[in-house]
């Protein structure tokens, strides 16, 4: 997964810019979507639509488990931390 930090992640309702380009959770383009074609394929996986790219034009997004990809990046940051 992209080094993301969590603290500047928008998800889910939090994204506002319309429309985006979406990956799947599988790594494969979904393409550019609006924001409510985007939320409903993240909802229809049971997953979060989490913004990776807010600079891009459209902006990237991923459909992703956000509770698991944040529980994972604090796991690397204190494996780091404990070197």
């Amino acid at each position: 997964m992209p080094a993301i930090e969590a603290k500047q992640q928008r998800v889910n309702e939090q994204i506002r810019t319309s429309p985006v380009r979406v990956i799947s959770a599988d790594a494969k383009q979904l393409g550019i979507l609006t924001l409510d074609e985007a939320m409903a394929a993240a909802r229809s996986a049971s997953l979060d639509l989490v913004e990776v790219a807010p600079t891009e034009r459209p902006p990237v997004c991923r459909i992703m488990d956000f509770g698991k990809f944040k529980y994972q990046q604090k796991k690397r940051q204190n494996k780091a931390h404990s070197r």
